[in-house]
């Protein structure tokens, strides 16, 4: 994730531009919904920096995450969820069926529904990895959809924090479906693949992950079908490594949104940032491996517990 990304996480205000709509009264309320044991907005929203990827923003402050949800009959709608669970909006009251997408979207979003009991019972053998299951940690925000996820994803290859944002920004800005109160949501496939490679190259400024921007939104591969798959965690990353663009690095990263075990994922922030929370000069990507090797298909969510211990107030 980078260092520059840390650093918007750790920012203690708003994380991200909150999008259009966020500040109208209040029209239409429902709820998450049951919430597991542990389950907190604030450990979710801020797990990596994709709640301050547009069209989505973090009020830490306030505890409140906002995001702009395409729904079925409001089209785009930005909706607000708050600690206790509460979904609020603006604009419109919102149909049966708005109400629903919205908390279908949102749990999918904030991993309400996924089990992390595996996890947490391997965190429970290392006495420095325990704060994890007690504030309900182990999800990582994801998007409404994997294609999101993916091109997000790819928005983060072999460049700056500042230029992923910038890249999100624009592709919702300039492809994404605009509601009456100025709101986007995130382009479709569809989107993308009529707009072409020139637009990315020219509006966007994706360079040369143009072309891989426009084979994503062209993929055969059902991609939706990922999240909950039943291929190995070596078979998803496989497939996710046969799309252009997407290496090791990438696979690993999505393997953790797809709540699988993430890989290690071992960039510059990681070798700099481990060894100084543990009080060491250095480390060696081969030392950082040892270290959570005895936790199996969990090492690497072991190492970016612990990678992010500091991110959260103390208990």
């Amino acid at each position: 994730m980078g260092a520059e990304a840390e650093r918007d996480v750790l920012a203690r205000a708003v994380i991200g531009v909150p999008p259009p709509g966020h500040d109208l009264p209040r029209t239409g309320r429902t709820t998450l919904g049951a919430v597991p044991p542990g389950w907190t907005l604030d450990v979710v929203a801020k797990s990596h920096g994709w709640c301050g990827l547009a069209p989505s923003a973090y009020d830490e402050d306030r505890r409140r995450f906002h995001r702009t949800l395409a729904l079925p009959d409001a089209g785009p709608l930005t909706v607000t969820v708050d600690e206790t669970g509460g979904v609020s909006w603006g604009r419109v009251p919102g149909t049966d069926v708005d109400r629903a997408e919205v908390r279908r979207q949102l749990r999918r979003m904030l991993c309400v529904d996924d089990d992390v009991t595996e996890m947490h019972a391997a965190f429970a053998r290392a006495p420095w990895l325990r704060w994890d299951p007690v504030r309900g940690g182990g999800r990582l925000l994801r998007s409404p959809t994997v294609w999101e996820d993916l091109a997000r994803m790819l928005a983060t290859t072999n460049c700056s924090w500042s230029l992923t944002k910038a890249m999100t920004t624009k592709l919702v800005d300039s492809l994404g479906e605009m509601g009456p109160a100025g709101e986007r949501a995130f382009p479709t496939p569809a989107a993308v693949r009529a707009a072409g490679v020139d637009h990315l190259r020219g509006v966007i400024r994706a360079g040369y992950r143009a072309e891989s921007f426009v084979a994503l939104a062209a993929t055969t591969h059902d991609v939706e079908s990922w999240l909950g798959s039943p291929l190995s965690d070596a078979d998803l990353s496989a497939q996710i490594q046969s799309l252009r663009g997407f290496g090791p690095y990438a696979a690993e990263g999505m393997l953790g949104i797809l709540g699988r075990p993430r890989g290690f994922a071992i960039d510059s922030w990681v070798r700099v940032k481990l060894p100084a929370l543990l009080g060491k000069r250095s480390m060696t990507d081969d030392q950082i491996r040892k270290r959570y090797r005895s936790f199996g298909r969990w090492a690497g969510w072991a190492l970016w517990t612990e990678l992010t211990s500091d991110w959260f107030d103390p208990l």
